[in-house]
């Protein structure tokens, strides 16, 4: 019995956490897998995840904020977290997100060469094929 593909997390987190009303002042839209500027900015690591059932995955990601202060990374991280419970129960390409976890709450984690502040998340997300 085929079974219908589960959505690709990756880039509908990055989109969420693009647009998300209280992130995207704080962080322009610079948002993405890769860092690519020395501004405030999200960046967004799949850490893999377990997948019990065909039809139902568990995707884990790292969320990284990077800040020019401290204090800008901190407030960043900070307003993720609040934010992404808000993913609980939207609808995605291909599925649905039924269910959000902060599996590590912020953690300081400056760049180890320049010291260029930033602080790190953990978040899981449940989600269903369409």
């Amino acid at each position: 019995m085929p079974y219908a593909l589960l959505p690709d997390m990756d880039q509908e987190l990055v989109d969420f956490l693009t647009v998300h009303a209280a992130l995207a002042p704080l962080h322009g839209g610079r948002v993405g897998t890769e860092l690519q500027t020395d501004l405030v900015a999200l960046q967004v690591t799949g850490l893999g995840g377990s997948q019990p059932w065909p039809w139902t995955a568990t995707p884990e990601y790292q969320i990284k904020a990077w800040g020019g202060t401290q204090l800008q990374a901190n407030t960043l991280i900070r307003t993720v977290v609040a934010a992404i419970y808000d993913m609980t129960g939207t609808a995605v390409d291909g599925g649905r997100v039924t269910g959000v976890a902060v599996t590590l709450a912020p953690l300081w984690q400056p760049d180890e060469q320049t010291g260029r502040p930033a602080y790190l998340m953990h978040t899981a997300l449940n989600i269903y094929p369409a």
